[in-house]
């Protein structure tokens, strides 16, 4: 009998999952759901210590580990346990073939549709009996806040090199590509003043930044990088030269080098601008200092479009009337800290839509066909 997809049990599954609260740094609960259940379904479940590292009250990361055919490597298969905010109390109903809400939440399909779909096909592998290679599931925390889970993983229990993660919207795309970010710290410490009475003694930190700003290049750079400074922080009082500001903002490409060069860009045109503001006050030279911390978030992304994961998948498709593109996102994910590691892991989409909203939904056909494809692509491996 050969393994196949129940769609009715999945979509329980699914509706079981995103019923249980599991907010970033709150998964907890969902955590040892899931442990138990994946005892239940044959795997030797190891949980690291990553929660206490970023903050969560769950013990840690999932690695559980399904025994294969000998002589065949290991396959990993990975999904996030958390859910950005408003995720208490979600109330899913089926309405026209999909999952949605009651309006007052997000559903939690990112990622729980993924959560679901593995689970269905270690369920569907363990009835049948289908022969397949070695499994290992990794169920990570903290994805939604800087793949903390991630970042924390204990690398030294992955047994295998290929897999997927289910992490995407759309079922006819597989993320291949991802930015490196690097976030972009300033502090600016000007010389205070009076503004009323003698603002010319004075350097105003937001002078400084305004004319740094004014000669950087922001928002999209090229095609494969971007640039932004979203949060600003200086200044009490309106009667005084704003003695310091800060600026939170971040640098993103999808080519290493290029991110190097817009780093670089923008610490040169803080050290321009601060140089504009020396001069002397009563005998004395006055300036700006500027503190710059670039540390980098995350790494790029980049897997080959010969990988073993992208052609098992794209081959699935094709036999499901699907075509999946191998695609490049402007955003990051847990594979891109995987790829880190050595691990090939891209992202495949599972139908989940309006991600990060109270209109978030799961359109079931994609779900399902998600599902199989992932199946095939598991049964393909050698």
């Amino acid at each position: 009998m050969n393994a196949m997809i129940n769609e009715k049990r999945m979509l329980n599954t699914f509706l079981k999952l995103v019923r249980t609260d599991s907010e970033s740094f709150h998964e907890g609960k969902i955590q040892q759901m899931l442990a138990a259940e994946l005892k239940k379904l044959g795997g030797s479940v190891y949980v690291d210590k990553a929660g206490k590292k970023i903050g969560s009250d769950a013990q840690g990361n999932i690695i559980a580990s399904f025994k294969g055919e000998s002589g065949k490597k290991t396959f990993l298969l990975s999904s996030h346990m958390d859910t950005v905010q408003p995720g208490k109390g979600v109330k899913p109903s089926v309405k026209n073939g999909r999952v949605v809400t009651d309006g007052t939440t997000v559903l939690g399909g990112d990622d729980k549709a993924g959560i679901a779909v593995i689970l269905e096909i270690l369920a569907a592998l363990k009835e049948s009996k289908t022969p397949h290679a070695p499994l290992q599931v990794i169920f990570t925390l903290n994805e939604e806040n800087g793949m903390g889970g991630a970042k924390n993983l204990d690398y030294s229990k992955i047994k295998g090199r290929d897999g997927l993660i289910l992490d995407n919207e759309s079922a006819e795309e597989l993320l291949v590509r991802g930015p490196a970010v690097c976030d972009f710290l300033v502090e600016i410490k000007g010389v205070a003043a009076h503004a009323g009475v003698c603002p010319e003694k004075g350097i105003s930190a937001l002078e400084v930044a305004a004319k740094a700003l004014s000669m950087m290049k922001l928002g999209r750079v090229d095609a494969e990088t971007v640039c932004n400074f979203g949060v600003v922080e200086g200044g009490k009082v309106t009667n005084a030269v704003m003695p310091l500001l800060k600026l939170k903002g971040e640098a993103r490409s999808l080519n290493p080098r290029k991110l190097q060069k817009q780093v670089k860009h923008m610490k040169d045109c803080f050290a321009k601008a601060a140089k504009l503001f020396v001069r002397k006050v009563d005998g004395e030279t006055i300036k700006p200092q500027i503190v710059i911390e670039t540390p980098l978030r995350y790494g790029a992304l980049n897997i080959p479009k010969t990988a073993a994961a992208v052609k098992l998948v794209q081959a699935a498709g094709r036999k499901h009337g699907v075509k999946i593109k191998a695609v490049a996102s402007g955003g990051g994910c847990d594979a891109n800290v995987t790829c880190q590691h050595g691990l090939l892991m891209p992202n495949l989409g599972l139908g989940v839509d309006k991600c990060h909203s109270t209109k978030e939904y799961l359109e079931l056909k994609d779900f399902y066909k998600a599902a199989r494809i992932v199946l095939d692509a598991v049964l393909a491996y050698k």
